[in-house]
């Protein structure tokens, strides 16, 4: 038998049929797909998902840049969301939206005309105090579906992330503070998501001050004057989680032991008192601890979250 090459039209028609399985499977208000089995619910994000289902969240870190290590993590099911780190290695923006593609897996789109489960947030290198806003639009603009920042120090800086990670709204919304500063053209996060611009402009505002938003931010609570400031942190509309970072406590404590966990249980109380949530990082031998002491987003590895999976009833 002779194989013939597709004529253009019958190419067109091609195109058309994907992309009417990748906007159906997403678009707003359509059956929503369980994130791996475990986790249903009506939102995009697996981690939004789990987050308000009341459940403890797990986040994993992604072990390098790689087109391997994204191909690797679209086939993990165990973390609710992947930690993707700009602060400590380079920031490139070229290198992250690489890494997001290697993370669709085409099997899983033609199964469940869905392009992704697991969201990636993205830690920035800009510290709260610094005021950055177009780092978030940059990560946000390529996919990401959140951001971590480093040393929030107090509720001006939680604000202004809030802000810059979500778009404006009508005066006369209930949501409409703090009010949003994002700008248009997240033409990439679409295509990433599978998404037209309508959805993608409804669903990218931040969780839980819009109880159908996507977007999830975690402000990093690392030195004295975060920990004195945290309540009224915890205050700001908007902000997603909390984390203290006890690596950047103990630089900030001089390697006081027993202050870094006192400022440990500080954030901790400050997020029980204002419902919020609250993380942390720990490992197998101590996520048991984190989770009865209140922590309900954990970071770490594989072997973490398995434990954590245990205490959690996960």
């Amino acid at each position: 038998m002779r194989h013939r090459l597709l004529t253009p039209l019958a190419v067109l028609a091609c195109a058309a049929l994907l992309s009417s399985t990748l906007v159906s499977g997403q678009a707003v208000g359509a059956p929503q797909f369980p994130a791996d089995g475990r986790v249903d619910g009506t939102h995009w994000s697996r981690l939004v998902n789990v987050a308000a289902a009341g459940k403890v969240i797990f986040g994993s870190f992604t072990p390098d840049k790689s087109p391997d290590s994204a191909i690797a993590a679209s086939r993990n099911t165990l973390p609710d969301f992947w930690f993707y780190d700009m602060e400590h290695t380079p920031f490139g923006i070229e290198t992250f939206r690489t890494w997001l593609q290697f993370t669709i897996d085409p099997a899983q789109v033609l199964r469940n005309g869905r392009t992704h489960f697991t969201p990636v947030l993205v830690r920035l290198p800009t510290n709260g105090r610094e005021m950055n806003q177009w780092m978030i639009k940059q990560v946000l603009d390529q996919g990401a579906m959140g951001v971590i920042i480093p040393h929030v120090e107090n509720a001006a800086q939680a604000r202004n992330i809030v802000q810059a990670s979500r778009y404006p709204h009508r005066t006369d919304d209930p949501t409409y503070e703090p009010a949003g500063q994002r700008g248009s053209g997240a033409a990439n996060a679409m295509r990433f998501l599978g998404v037209p611009p309508q959805d993608y402009m409804r669903k990218a505002d931040v969780y839980p001050l819009d109880p159908d938003g996507e977007i999830f931010n975690i402000l990093l609570i690392e030195n004295q004057e975060g920990v004195k400031n945290v309540r009224e942190i915890a205050q700001v509309p908007g902000v997603s989680a909390i984390a203290a970072a006890p690596g950047d406590l103990n630089t900030s404590y001089v390697g006081d032991r027993d202050a870094v966990e006192a400022a440990i249980q500080t954030i901790l109380a400050a997020c029980k008192e204002f419902t919020m949530i609250c993380a942390i990082t720990a490992g197998p031998n101590d996520v048991e601890r984190r989770i009865k002491e209140g922590f309900n987003l954990i970071i770490g590895g594989d072997d973490m979250i398995r434990a954590g999976h245990k205490v959690a009833a996960r």
